[in-house]
């Protein structure tokens, strides 16, 4: 079971990821979370950071999918204008709604970005998904159930540490 919580790949932030890499290794979709992978939680517009990186994969020919447990209103707001597709209430680490956007894509070509072990990390790989885990950008802005999911998310680092299974640096400080 703990391997569910093992990323593939592990970085400080999005703008970490080598998306030529990706492209390499036969990725074409992105799928990521929005609230503190993209932005904080409480930046409601993307940044114009995320804007060049979003424009970048674009070019690089990625389709980008955000996948979000947050309402509706608060997804459509910060993909209005974007070249991506947005799915709100994504109900992580639940398979069911994933895996319906899922099935519209070849799953070996898919990556999945997210800051939780809880939700995004799990979530995918149940579903068979390439995952890269990213610190959160801005933890004192997260929702009360993610503040949950991240006091759950320390008892399986350290269930993780004793198996001697990998971590990012940042979760090994904890």
């Amino acid at each position: 079971m703990l391997h569910y919580f093992v990323a593939d790949d592990y970085g400080k932030d999005v703008f970490e990821i080598d998306l030529k890499k990706l492209k390499k290794t036969g990725k074409k979709v992105i799928f990521t979370d929005l609230d503190n992978t993209l932005v904080g939680a409480t930046t409601q517009s993307p940044t114009p950071e995320i804007i060049a990186f979003l424009k970048e994969a674009n070019a690089l020919g990625f389709e980008i999918v955000i996948v979000s447990n947050n309402k509706k209103e608060r997804v459509a707001y910060f993909a209005q204008g974007l070249t991506l597709t947005a799915h709100h209430k994504a109900l992580k680490p639940l398979k069911l709604k994933m895996g319906r956007v899922l099935k519209k894509y070849d799953k070996s070509q898919v990556v999945m970005i997210g800051d939780q072990l809880m939700t995004d990390v799990l979530v995918a790989k149940r579903l068979g998904l390439y995952t890269i885990l990213v610190e959160p950008i801005n933890l004192s802005s997260d929702e009360n159930s993610t503040k949950i999911n991240r006091k759950l998310e320390r008892y399986i680092i350290n269930k993780l540490k004793k198996q001697q299974l990998p971590i990012p640096t940042y979760l090994n400080q904890k």
